[in-house]
């Protein structure tokens, strides 16, 4: 097995750029490897990248240099990238863009035409829908199921091919909170039992306590890199990076006078977020 096959996901200098005069670099020179079947999250704010990313990743979209590798293929020199989706990357997206006029069981199979044939399609769908709880929902439309159903019919299509990897791009976001915890749970089910990859984008910091690793991106780079803990070590890697944690961190004590705090208890907080500091890898301070 070569270097480049160990990982389902791995970018060296993965660099986007839009624009001929004012530039945008949407990617930044991203360094990135993922190993099969790791369950992922991605955050940041708006414009930070993450899209762009998982458009790289999908082959949706082409580098302006550097190199994306997906599980041991070059995406670049990919001839058939459709091919390529069908069978090797499932997408999930934050609306769930199921066909109004077709059953559950339908808009599963649609990936898996021209892949295999009808009675394979019927027995792939009904299997995936039983495995995300949907089994006695295959024949209703997708007006007649609730948000949180579409989006596991839209699970269910995501793996209608047996994908190693799947990118989700903000698939909580138009749910509420219950079938949003719901849905990262159908989703770390599947990658334990299934052991698929999971990328996920969120905004949602509970959503991505769900996950296994976090990673953060600003200005088309990746800031921050954590290893999901306790709910206690993920609080303090959030106070961490505030700006009150960073006063603390950064010894700035005359900042903070104003909460009468004695330099005993000072130094007592920034040892405690210090020692989480050392479990949470930053790349760029």
């Amino acid at each position: 097995m070569n270097d480049t096959q160990q990982w389902i996901i791995e970018t060296t200098n993965l660099t986007r750029v839009y624009g001929d005069g004012d530039q945008i670099r949407a990617l930044d020179g991203v360094d990135l490897r993922i190993a099969h079947g790791e369950l992922v999250t991605v955050m940041g704010p708006s414009g930070s990248g993450k899209s762009t990313l998982l458009n790289m990743i999908g082959a949706l979209d082409k580098p302006s240099s550097g190199k994306v590798f997906v599980n041991g293929e070059d995406v670049v020199l990919i001839k058939n990238k459709d091919k390529f989706r069908a069978k090797t990357v499932g997408f999930m997206f934050q609306l769930h863009n199921l066909l109004p006029t077709l059953t559950a069981r339908e808009n599963v199979e649609v990936p898996m035409m021209g892949h295999m044939g009808r009675r394979k399609r019927h027995m792939r769908s009904e299997e995936l829908l039983e495995l995300v709880g949907l089994g006695d929902r295959m024949k209703h439309l997708p007006n007649q199921l609730s948000g949180g159903q579409r989006q596991r019919v839209a699970v269910a299509r995501a793996l209608a091919n047996n994908p190693p990897l799947v990118l989700a791009d903000e698939p909580t976001g138009s749910l509420d909170t219950n079938s949003g915890m719901e849905l990262m749970k159908l989703i770390k089910d599947l990658n334990e039992s299934q052991g698929t990859t999971f990328l996920v984008v969120t905004h949602d910091l509970d959503v991505a306590r769900q996950t296994r690793r976090v990673l953060v991106m600003a200005d088309g780079r990746i800031v921050r890199e954590d290893l999901i803990g306790s709910p206690l070590e993920e609080d303090l890697k959030v106070w961490q990076h505030s700006g009150l944690g960073r006063r603390f961190l950064e010894h700035r004590h005359n900042e903070l006078s104003h909460l009468s705090i004695n330099p005993e208890q000072f130094e007592a907080v920034r040892i405690l977020l210090s020692n989480n500091v050392k479990d949470s890898k930053i790349l760029i301070d």
